[in-house]
């Protein structure tokens, strides 16, 4: 149910305003896929989802937060 939650409210928030990708230190991650800082109205999708308690901060492996 939690995870529906954080999916539903991420889709509310990168269709409430221009989304821009903001670069990190590391450009690839060991797959090369682009790392970017997701950004709507200038604030991080990633730390609105985390504040609401829909998502987690990375802490270098998975654990479950369910």
């Amino acid at each position: 149910a939690l995870g529906d939650r954080a999916t539903q409210r991420l889709h509310q928030l990168v269709n409430s305003g221009p989304v821009t990708l903001k670069s990190i230190e590391r450009d690839e991650d060991s797959y090369g896929r682009k790392l970017r800082f997701v950004m709507v109205n200038g604030a991080s999708v990633g730390d609105t989802l985390v504040s609401e308690g829909l998502a987690r901060h990375y802490e270098g492996r998975k654990k479950p937060w369910c």
